[in-house]
Parts: structure tokens; sequence; C-alpha cells
């Protein structure tokens, strides 16, 4: 690490026990015993994944994470449309209510381990035709809605510009994009939240869309160009990591990957890779 710099610190992403869905990037199974693979590895941190945040003990994951000598370092709401199919932008009504008040639940546990919650997937989509701008004032007033709480209680929702082919994105792509979203909303309570897979993707320069988004930047996600563990492919982490302090990044880089071999081998060259970068 050059002389002078504070260190970032890495985490990876694991689900809480109500989490099973093939579509979600994120180590399922026994929190437990996924929570020990990370620390051997020496990773400091996990982004927790979750589906009913109602229902979760959260001291007895707190209890487990500090265990483990680990931190929460944000909270992942992806599957809660995944394996429910609850958005926040939705035609039907009742489907955004129970998306709000999932929401909610999810800061309510942000708030619990003082970090961020990430919104990406869970948006929803915007509706095509003659719905189109009814379906953008639904998608304004949920993330409106959502930060307003999040900041009574001391939150943040970390918004995610995402690809247009993710699950048929059509709303908000890259980091400039976000930028302007985040400051149209302008409240306390939203950030905005990169992941160098869908950066990409979608926008012009790596670099350049961090420095454009420093003033809002809460939290970064980490994988390679084919969305495995970094390395894997041809992301330029040396760039990213760079630019990354450059500008005083002090958050987490969580890594948020698909898991071939299998998450033991993911997780260890994920972290050996990185960390070999700071």
């Amino acid at each position: 690490m050059p002389k002078g710099y504070a260190p970032m610190k890495i985490s990876f992403q694991v689900a809480t026990p109500e989490v099973d869905t093939p579509l979600l990037p994120s180590a399922q199974g026994a929190l437990g015993g996924n929570l020990r693979v990370l620390s051997d590895l020496g990773y400091e941190g996990v982004d927790l994944s979750l589906r009913k945040p109602r229902d979760l003990d959260l001291d007895a994951i707190r209890k487990e994470v500090e265990k483990n000598s680990l931190e929460v370092s944000s909270i992942h709401t992806a599957a809660i449309g995944f394996q429910d199919s609850v958005w926040l932008c939705h035609p039907d009504e009742a489907i955004r209510k129970e998306g709000m008040d999932r929401l909610k639940g999810s800061l309510d546990v942000a708030a619990f381990f003082g970090v961020g919650a990430t919104v990406g997937t869970f948006r929803g989509r915007l509706s095509e035709g003659e719905e189109h701008e009814r379906s953008l004032g639904w998608m304004r007033d949920a993330i409106r809605e959502g930060s307003d709480y999040a900041a009574e209680k001391g939150a943040r929702i970390l918004f995610e510009p995402q690809h247009r082919h993710r699950y048929g994105n059509n709303f908000i792509y890259n980091a400039q994009e976000g930028v302007a979203f985040v400051e149209e909303i302008n409240s306390p309570g939203l950030g905005l939240m990169l992941d160098t897979f869908h950066m990409n993707i979608e926008d012009v320069s790596f670099s350049r869309s961090i420095v454009d988004a420093k003033d809002h930047l809460g939290h970064m996600h980490i994988s390679d160009s084919n969305r495995l563990y970094p390395g894997a492919g041809h992301v330029p982490f040396r760039e990213i990591i760079d630019t990354l302090r450059a500008i005083d990044y002090e958050e987490f880089l969580a890594i948020q990957v698909r898991m071939p071999p299998d998450f033991q081998t993911s997780a260890a060259l994920g972290i050996a890779n990185l960390r070999s970068l700071l």
C-alpha cells in the first residue's frame, strides 16, 4: 500500500438464511459456516443479502458476525425481487406497497448495523408505452420515500446503476445517470453504489465515472468482466483502485460474484488478487 493512504477493507456478499435463489450471486446456506470461511481467508466484512428483513434475529446475526471478527459492510436487497417478485416500481399497487415495507425493513437492518442498504434490481422496471411516465413517478416516489425514511433512521439507500440487459433493467445505466438521479432526489438518505461488472458494460471510463460519482459514492461492488472473482477477466482493477485512492474513498470493496468452481475457491482468489493491489 502506498505510504499515506488509508487501507480499503474487503468484504464478500453472503445471504441470510431465508434466501434461496440461484439468481443471486451471494454465498448462500449456513451463515455461520460461510462467515468462518471468509474470516479464515482474511476478509474484514460481509455484505448481507436479505429477503425478509423483519423476520431476522439481528442480535444473533451480529453475534455471529462479530464472533468471526467481521463487520457488516452493507445490506443488499436483490433477493426480495428475485425470490418473491416484490419490487419498488410495479403496476400492481399491492406489490409496490409490499416493496416499500421491505425497503423500510431493510433500512432498519442497515441502521442497526450502521451501514447503507443497496438498491439495484429490487427497484423494478419502468412500464412501456402509455404507462411509462406514470411508472417513472412510482420509481421516483419510492426512492424519495425510502430516502426520507433512511435519513430519519440514520441510514442511507445506495442506488446502483445497472446495465440495460440485467433482468430487463430500463432505468439508470451508468454512473453519470446515477449521479443525476441522486441529485434530483436530493436527500441525505440517498447515495450511490457502483459495480465494476455493470461499469464495464455501460460506463465509458472507470476512472471518469468514479470521479464523477465521488460526492455520492458510498459503496463499491467488485467483480470481473465475466462476473467472476477479480482477476478472472479484463476489468482494470489497478486503475479503479488508484482512482478510488485519489478521491479518498475509505469504504468497503465488496466482492459480489458468481462462484464456479465453488464459494471457497472464488473467495480465496478474489481476496488474494484484490489485496495485491492495495
